[in-house]
């Protein structure tokens, strides 16, 4: 038997033993088609009819490579292909000539896209047919969750049938792809919901949304991630494989997990940078963007395009890719490109003009502002990081592909293979660099050009630069570089000041239709004579001359751009070399980082920079970030966010090895600076920026709370004073529940009534954070049930997953530790703390404000569906000062569920206890200052969401 066949039987073993197992119903539609495909293929039935639904005569080409051959006729094979895409495009049989322009640009679309691009990162693989993208993709998936299994139908998806043991390995995170991974596992049920509903908890696993499901989800979508995060490749990927479908060819390659197969749709890829300079030419008319995808059709075709496009926006069957928000320019340029917003808006007004056309934006997160997000009003989708599983399916692909384009043989591939995943595994750092789906690429061609891996995100681009510039050491057609510009004595890295400055031009131009800067060819013969004569090379004309010639003919790095300009090959090496400038090169390397920093798109150049940057001007720059005199606050608090991101991705505790970095100082300074961001209560940034600056503080030894017992007795010191830990709710009357005209209010809140409390009572401004849990934990104390979970496990994140008993545990340890009673608030002390003397729905005030707590209705807002680190929404504090009373985690008090005095409907349970204040994925309903909830004291702690808060006061009688 062939490798091939071992493989392929290997395969249908997999899916025969999970279609076993109670799958989702459209990843077993997914599954079945990949499981028919596979054995077809065994049976050397090479055209069988494969899926469910599939019109008779659906062709099942096995074609590694992705690219398609069509005849004159537009036919595969003597069969006429298209036919079926065409009646749904149409929504009718579609005419000869339809068929065929169809045809035609379904091919040419899938040809163009079925390589993998690596011009000028390796250029020994981009030659001929080049890597074939469809056999080394890896689906991607979005932080958003999916639930899978609830109560007894989770047994299957542990070892054993055991919940308490490990998952199996189909399901492991660290081994399996997104479709089938568990990312989480929960209980939920009716335990947070007011009286009369069920309250025993159910175990619930989740996995993550697949990218896919998302595109068919939402006719429009935002699709965000992190640079090299995949969503070019995505989208790329994703119209491949429509257009192969397009053409009635269905194989396992182009099989889209989480996509009804019956879902055709005709895709077109259209770069938002390319339709910014349309605008800017033409106006932000609805016309304008039909013309830009009418050229992207043509590009491919170059037949008449107008009625089929006009019929695919008409009847929905349109879906458009638009590529790179980010890369459109924040600000306008006449006659050049359109504003990022104004490119936005245009493109929203043309969906409105074609309400049925489904549409795709992809952006970098940190460039999809408020005001783009305000502007738009779609639904927002992230890509996730790259899971150890989705590593694991990666590297054996690329290598394997490698083995198949005949650069190493099988077993180099086994060992390169093994090496990387074995290094990425045992470096925290690799770990965080291969989340990243571009880092991990590189990795994987550092390790196959170099034999082994550094690091560091910068050292890791050096890497990849020398792999790039020793091409131009080699002889290639007699000469190398160096000898084909008369310079015999000259190595590649004596050009690298003049590559780092015209990627700085490049970065400045930022005029191509991904980012990349146009360098007009005579700006760059001008930078190379410059550069010649000041290295005193004779005739540097003709020198310059050479290069260029040399550069355009055998060189990867810098790729012709029509007729008379360049572009870098990557938008990566651009930044990367514009960052070598920045550090490097310039004159003053301070002065110009903060010239650009208020401009996004040199946010990555700068963290790249400054992974070059001598350790002294790295300490400058931190401190001119860190330093307040001169800066209006909103400039101040994104300096300090910055100066904080930079010391992060440099790694504080490497730069502690630095002398000249005077870590101990900046942190002091930092420190403050943060803590000032999150006390303002004009809450000048937007929500993301705060909880950003919040997770950095954590990050840092939030000062904001005690964490050892020492710290909670200077705070018992401070009371009273600005800042303190413990906020003062003083003696005397307030009002309790929720009245008649609360609209809202559950039964379980009434009636209003007044309480008295007859002494003062200091309660905690903030939920026990994780920090101040695990003092007790540490101690002996018991974990919380969320420990190992990154999304809620951050030092200043409110801890969650605590039982009640468990709350009262920390208590009395907290009480020994200082020598006075510390414990749970009642749920009357807990809402005469959040209302104040009046009868307020919120904290804040009677009615709703958006942004003044981390709930259901932010949760995109502030870039996850988690909690937050505590006190990111200083607006929303209560009376008394306290803060996060409202969302982001419910929190026990010390009172047994009952009805209120004078309840139409009396009762009581006491088996259960109290929970206050709503979570950070509850709605304004669950957040107000009257909603109650309950749970069982010993074995439940709310899932994700159960919290505490305390407070110092006499001892209950119990």
């Amino acid at each position: 038997m062939s490798t091939d066949d071992t493989e392929r039987q290997r395969r249908i073993a997999d899916l025969e033993a999970t279609l076993r197992l109670p799958v989702p119903d459209t990843i077993r539609r997914q599954m079945e088609d990949e499981l028919r495909t596979l054995i077809s293929f065994g049976s050397g039935n090479q055209f069988a009819d494969v899926t469910m639904g599939d019109v008779v005569g659906g062709n099942v080409i096995k074609d590694t490579q992705g690219s398609v051959e069509l005849s004159a006729d537009a036919r595969l094979n003597g069969v006429a292909v298209g036919v079926n895409l065409g009646r749904i495009v149409y929504g009718r049989d579609p005419e000869e000539e339809e068929r065929r322009r169809l045809a035609w640009y379904l091919a040419s679309l899938a040809n163009t896209l079925s390589r993998l691009p690596l011009r000028g990162l390796e250029e020994r693989l981009d030659h001929g047919e080049g890597l074939a993208l469809p056999q080394v993709y890896v689906m991607l998936a979005t932080e958003s969750e999916l639930r899978v299994a609830q109560g007894e139908a989770i047994r299957p998806y542990f070892q054993g049938s055991d919940p308490t043991q490990p998952l199996d390995p189909a399901y492991d995170p660290t081994l399996a792809l997104p479709h089938q991974a568990i990312i989480r596992v929960t209980a939920e049920g009716g335990t947070l919901t007011p009286i009369g509903r069920r309250s025993e908890p159910i175990p619930v696993l989740f996995r993550a949304q697949l990218c896919t499901e998302a595109v068919q989800q939402y006719p429009r979508l935002l699709l965000l991630g992190a640079p090299g995060g995949g969503k070019s490749t995505f989208i790329r990927h994703l119209a491949w494989s429509l257009a192969r479908r397009g053409l009635d060819q269905r194989d396992s390659a182009t099989a889209l997990f989480g996509w009804d197969d019956a879902h055709r749709l005709l895709p077109i890829i259209l770069p938002l940078r390319t339709l910014a300079g349309r605008i800017a030419v033409e106006g932000a008319h609805e016309t304008t963007v039909f013309a830009a995808l009418r050229n992207e059709m043509q590009s491919c075709c170059m037949h008449q395009v107008d009625d089929m496009l006009r019929a695919a926006l008409d009847r929905g069957t349109a879906l458009l890719l638009c590529d790179g928000l980010d890369e459109v320019p924040i600000t306008s340029s006449t006659g050049q490109s359109a504003a990022r917003i104004t490119t936005l808006v245009t493109l929203r007004a043309f969906a409105t003009m074609h309400p049925s056309a489904r549409i795709v934006v992809t952006c970098r997160s940190r460039a999809f502002a408020d005001d783009l997000r305000t502007q738009i009003g779609w639904p927002v989708e992230t890509l996730a990081p790259f899971t150890l599983g989705q590593v694991r399916h990666f590297v054996p692909a690329w290598y394997g592909e490698l083995v198949a384009k005949k650069q190493i043989t099988p077993e180099q591939a086994e060992r390169l293979g093994t090496s990387l995943v074995e290094s990425i595994i045992a470096s925290t750092k690799l770990t965080a660099m291969a989340e990243t789906p571009l880092l991990l690429t590189l990795m994987a061609l550092v390790l196959f050009n170099k034999g082994e891996l550094p690091r560091d995100r910068p050292q890791l681009y050096e890497r990849i630069l020398d792999l790039l510039l020793g091409q131009w050491d080699q002889v290639r057609e007699g000469s190398s570089l160096a000898e084909a510009i008369g310079l015999p004595d000259w190595g590649s890295e004596r050009f690298r000041p003049l590559l780092d400055q015209l990627s700085y031009q490049a970065h400045v131009a930022g005029s191509s239709e991904d980012g990349r800067g146009r360098l007009g060819r005579g700006v760059l013969y001008t930078a190379l004579i410059d550069f010649f004569t000041v290295a005193q090379v004779p005739e540097p004309w003709a020198a310059a001359a050479r290069w260029l010639d040399y550069v355009e003919q055998r060189s990867g790095l810098l790729a012709p751009d029509g007729q008379d300009s360049y572009v870098f090959a990557h938008l990566t090496l651009q930044e990367h070399c514009a960052g070598r400038h920045i550090a490097l090169n310039s004159e003053n390397p301070v002065d110009l980082v903060m010239e650009l920093r208020t401009d996004d798109r040199w946010r990555e150049p700068i963290f790249l920079g400054a992974g070059l940057m001598h350790p002294a001007v790295l300490n400058s720059l931190l401190t001119d970030l860190i330093e307040r005199e001169g800066k209006n606050p909103i400039r101040w608090y994104r300096d300090v966010i910055l100066a904080a991101e930079i010391g992060q991705d440099r790694d504080w505790n490497y730069l502690r090895t630095r002398p000249m970095v005077k870590v101990e100082r900046l942190q002091r300074d930092l420190k403050k600076g943060l803590v000032a961001v999150l006390a303002d209560t004009t809450q000048p940034l937007p929500t993301a920026e705060r909880v950003r600056a919040g997770f950095l503080l954590g990050e840092l030894d939030d000062p904001r709370y005690p964490v050892t017992p020492e710290q909670w007795r200077a705070e018992l010191a401070r009371v009273g004073q600005p800042g303190s830990y413990f906020c003062e709710v003083k003696a005397g009357n307030y009002i309790i529940g929720s009245g008649d005209d609360d609209p809202d209010a559950d039964d379980n809140e009434k009636p209003q009534h007044t309480i008295i409390l007859d002494q003062p009572l200091l309660i905690a401004r903030y939920p026990v954070t994780n920090d101040q849990w695990r003092a007790w934990f540490d101690r002996g104390g018991e974990k919380s049930y969320f420990d190992n979970e990154d999304d809620f496990n951050h030092r200043n994140q409110p801890v969650v997953g605590i039982t009640w008993d468990m709350a009262n545990a920390f208590c009395v340890w907290l009480s020994e530790q200082l020598g006075l009673t510390v414990r749970l608030p009642t749920e009357q002390e807990w809402e005469a703390a959040a209302r104040g003397g009046d009868s307020r729905r919120y904290p804040w005030s009677g009615d709703w404000h958006d942004d003044h707590a981390a709930s259901e209705e932010d949760c995109e807002t502030r870039g996850g569906r988690w909690s937050v680190p505590v006190g990111c929404y200083p607006s929303g504090k209560a009376p008394c000062g306290v803060l996060d009373m409202a969302g982001n985690v419910w929190e026990w008090t010390a009172s047994i569920w009952q009805s209120y005095p004078g309840a139409e409907k009396v009762f009581t349970d006491d088996g259960r206890r109290v929970l206050r204040g709503g979570c950070f994925n509850d709605d304004r309903t669950n957040v107000r200052c009257g909603a109650r909830v309950r749970l069982h004291p010993v074995n439940d702690g709310g899932g994700d969401r159960g919290g505490v808060r305390v407070c110092v006061s006499p001892q209950l009688a119990h």
